[in-house]
């Protein structure tokens, strides 16, 4: 199966769990698929990390405090403002106000944010979902860069 986005199969998943107990919390690492003329598929693959909790509160503390223990693990420095989030209110899977762009060396690298009711609805969940994904590459190169 192709998929541009992991965030899809994890609420999949929280909807054939719905019965558990909140709070749930989810991650994955997998390959996505996004378009690029420059090759002969006319397609790449791009790794990605992707978490999310659901909760009876939106809990997006918890998430943006999984995103600043990675960014510090990638040597993200956050005196020079290395990483940051800039509201993001194109991404429609997330709440509006919401939503935040990745930023890792001025270059967007995931979304993180709290999901938008209509999403929510569509896979069911009844309690507030907070999510994030990084491209893992990305961030990768720049661990790499850091330690060179």
């Amino acid at each position: 199966m192709v998929r541009t986005s992991l965030l899809p199969g994890l609420l999949k998943c929280l909807k054939e769990n719905k019965a558990e107990n909140v709070p749930q919390k989810l991650f994955e690492v997998s390959d996505t698929v996004v378009k690029d003329a420059s090759t002969d598929t006319g397609a790449i693959n791009i790794r990605k990390i992707t978490a999310l909790v659901i909760d009876t509160t939106s809990n997006f503390e918890v998430i943006h405090g999984l995103l600043d223990l990675i960014m510090t693990k990638v040597g993200a420095n956050f005196a020079t403002r290395d990483y940051c989030l800039a509201e993001d209110n194109e991404d429609v899977r997330f709440f509006p106000q919401r939503g935040f762009s990745v930023l890792l060396g001025g270059k967007k690298i995931g979304s993180v944010g709290v999901i938008h009711p209509e999403v929510l609805g569509n896979f069911e969940l009844k309690y507030p979902v907070s999510a994030m994904e990084l491209d893992f590459d990305s961030m990768f190169e720049h661990f790499k860069s850091q330690n060179e």
